[in-house]
């Protein structure tokens, strides 16, 4: 049986900011108070939120630190779930990312999200303001704390 299969707790899919306090990484203090909320869900992130993270560590994390980011790395690893992102999505970013949003893999969060019906826990507000002016669904976005607390 699948660790999905058996969970009762609401999924979402986290934008790799929520990834980075793991890897020694400070955030904002909003993302944090989501962050605590975490136990109450099943928490999924994408291989590529790993990727962009790491360009945010490399910046951040002295080489004397190294031990921290491989101990956050282990920790996202073994208690989040990995979502694979479906070919649609891949597309669909293609096409955000035409339309004018510079920021692919932001573009991958947001038509992964939409393509598996797994809400997009996000702070990004500039990315959500470019949904809306292009019609895009923004149904699905959690983006206040309180959004979050609504589906718990």
């Amino acid at each position: 049986m699948s660790r999905r299969s058996i969970s009762r707790k609401p999924r979402v899919l986290v934008d790799t900011t929520f990834l980075l306090p793991a890897l020694g990484v400070e955030i904002e203090e909003d993302a944090l108070k989501a962050i605590a909320l975490f136990r109450k869900l099943e928490i999924y992130y994408l291989e590529v939120g790993i990727l962009e993270a790491m360009w945010k560590v490399l910046k951040a994390i002295p080489p004397e630190h190294l031990d921290i980011v491989k101990v956050g790395l282990d920790s996202i690893r073994n208690t989040y779930n990995m979502l694979d992102i479906p070919v649609e999505a891949y597309v669909e970013a293609y096409r955000i990312y035409n339309e004018g949003h510079k920021d692919y893999i932001d573009a991958l969060y947001y038509s992964t999200a939409r393509t598996t019906d797994i809400p997009w826990l996000t702070i990004d507000e500039e990315f959500i303001e470019f949904l809306k002016q292009h019609n895009y669904k923004i149904k699905g976005i959690i983006y206040t704390l309180e959004d979050l607390k609504s589906i718990i």
